[in-house]
């Protein structure tokens, strides 16, 4: 699908990874009741990208996806939709695929007939129609269901049928709507690894808006973590996951355990950080000077945990088991250090033996596990 819509696009406009630009979004700003919802808003997605706004309720995401679709007007800034600009364009003649929260299918209408709409409304041939609506059922796999009915349907086929009926046109670009909130925790599970198998096969650049971290981190190329009507953080998963750069966005993808320390010695091979009695090794940043602030942030999967042994160290992080999730292939311990708690997660040992409440515990921080933050990103949202 990508390959031929390309010769359509203004080459002129590509992204850092040399993709054509689908859609560029340039310094748009909308406001509700005089509450600035989305300030400066700067994104493009690349042809065949798949890009993914998160963030908390509030934050814009889904007032940046209807600006897109046509849904809603910026009150100022551009939209761009294949190099040509889109502010005054109506939702039908973007060329956009969508699927909403609700999926929005015609309860008086079939399977096939849901499918075919878009198809219809362009006055495409009977045999086209058929040929094409055949395609998107064996592709969402769903072979043999065109005269069901909605109603007749489980979550998850709806679900699907949606999914095909903003496909079957050839979208240039795919709008996503918090598609999966409403199915069940394994359907959810289940239907994220397919809209990715579906993405890769179709090449449709893809924008999708979700509140769930694992979404994004399951299916995008890239995520744009949003607050308060701004990109914080846009980057691959991997990127923002091991190095959010700012408090937010690292507690909002993933757990972390944050501190805020001093900066006793800076060395060539990253700094050493005094928190309250503790002492840990972490890389430096260009800002820490010795005897400044520094807040650092750990994951709790990166976290070495043991029994203590007579005459072991562990560094000098030794505390209490205080708390324990079990959670079948892993374990949640809340681990109390004097006055501070910090989470850990671990793995039950061979013999199925786990930490017990009250049970002292030795930790160990790798240096690189050390996430360093900067608390200023989060001041200017």
């Amino acid at each position: 699908m990508s390959a031929a819509r390309a010769g359509g696009l203004d080459v002129s406009h590509a992204t850092a990874d040399g993709r054509r630009v689908i859609l560029r979004i340039e310094n748009v700003n909308k406001t509700f009741e005089k509450q600035r919802v989305l300030k400066d808003l700067n994104l493009e997605i690349g042809d065949g990208e798949f890009l993914t706004l998160l963030g908390p309720s509030g934050c814009g995401k889904t007032t940046s996806l209807n600006l897109v679709a046509g849904l809603l007007q910026a009150d100022s800034g551009r939209i761009l939709l294949r190099g040509q600009p889109a502010n005054e364009l109506p939702p039908q003649r973007r060329g956009l695929g969508m699927v909403f929260q609700s999926w929005a299918l015609f309860p008086h209408m079939n399977v096939f007939e849901n499918i075919a709409y878009g198809l219809r409304m362009r006055r495409g041939g009977a045999e086209d129609i058929r040929r094409k609506v055949g395609a998107m059922l064996d592709l969402v796999r769903l072979p043999g269901i065109e005269h069901k009915f909605p109603s007749q349907l489980s979550g998850g086929m709806q679900q699907r049928v949606a999914l095909a009926r903003a496909l079957v046109t050839e979208p240039d670009l795919l709008l996503l709507d918090e598609p999966l909130s409403n199915l069940d925790a394994a359907l959810r599970k289940e239907m994220q690894v397919e809209l990715k198998h579906i993405h890769e096969r179709l090449k449709v650049s893809t924008l999708l808006v979700t509140h769930s971290q694992e979404e994004a981190l399951v299916m995008s190329d890239r995520i744009a973590v949003m607050r308060s009507g701004r990109i914080q953080r846009i980057d691959t998963p991997q990127a923002i996951y091991s190095d959010p750069k700012s408090p937010f966005v690292c507690t909002f993808l993933g757990e972390a355990n944050v501190f805020e320390g001093t900066v006793e010695a800076i060395g060539p091979e990253g700094a050493e950080l005094r928190i309250g009695k503790l002492r840990l090794s972490a890389p430096s940043a260009a800002n820490w000077r010795r005897g400044g602030q520094a807040m650092i942030a750990i994951r709790p999967e990166a976290i070495g945990v043991e029994a203590v042994r007579p005459g072991s160290g562990a560094g000098g992080w030794l505390g209490e088991v205080t708390e324990r999730i079990f959670k079948g292939s892993n374990v949640t311990y809340q681990v109390s250090l004097g006055e501070r708690r910090i989470e850990v997660l671990g793995l039950p040992q061979a013999s199925g033996r786990m930490f017990g409440i009250g049970e002292r515990v030795g930790l160990s921080i790798p240096r690189e596990s050390v996430i360093v933050l900067d608390p200023e990103r989060d001041r200017d949202a």
